[in-house]
């Protein structure tokens, strides 16, 4: 069964608290290094249901939850935006990140008519990088010291892939 991609709801607050204070998670969060409690993050959620440059879903495989996924920090004067997605650990190395990542980007030209969808994702995440080419992103360029994790910091890879022509 494909994955089913649903506009993020408030109702689904237990869900998101399922991985959102998994620190194997965090680490690849420049801004979220600490717990979450779940008034901050339904306060989180709302903010992202009415934002203007925010597109979010949570993942379905039919009745099972499987993570979320977005496009953020949409500039529409360039239509361009920033891809996200997290899988549940229940649901990793099944091939779903893929299938929802494929199904945003159909929603991001389709729907949302963006010409641009790019990520960043840290440079020692290869096998994330390696999907990532599997769907047709490319390289863009590197951000040095990036994110700071604990005391240490990380090199983002930026990675973009532009609408089928």
């Amino acid at each position: 069964m494909a994955v089913t991609l649903v506009p993020l709801d408030p109702s689904h607050l237990s869900h998101v608290m399922t991985w959102v204070n998994d620190h194997e998670v965090l680490q690849y969060f420049a801004n979220r290094q600490t717990d979450i409690t779940e008034e901050e993050e339904a306060r989180y959620i709302a903010g992202l249901v009415a934002s203007r440059t925010d597109r979010v879903w949570s993942i379905f495989d039919g009745d099972a939850y499987v993570g979320q996924c977005s496009v953020n920090q949409i500039y529409w004067p360039a239509r361009n935006g920033r891809l996200f997605v997290v899988v549940g650990k229940a649901h990793q190395g099944q091939g779903k990140g893929p299938e929802a990542v494929r199904e945003l980007l159909r929603r991001a030209w389709e729907e949302l008519e963006l010409e641009k969808v790019w990520l960043i994702v840290r440079s020692d995440n290869r096998s994330a990088q390696a999907m990532y080419l599997k769907l047709g992103f490319d390289f863009e360029g590197v951000l040095r010291r990036e994110y700071k994790v604990g005391e240490r910091y990380f090199d983002m890879v930026r990675m973009a892939i532009l609408r089928p022509s």
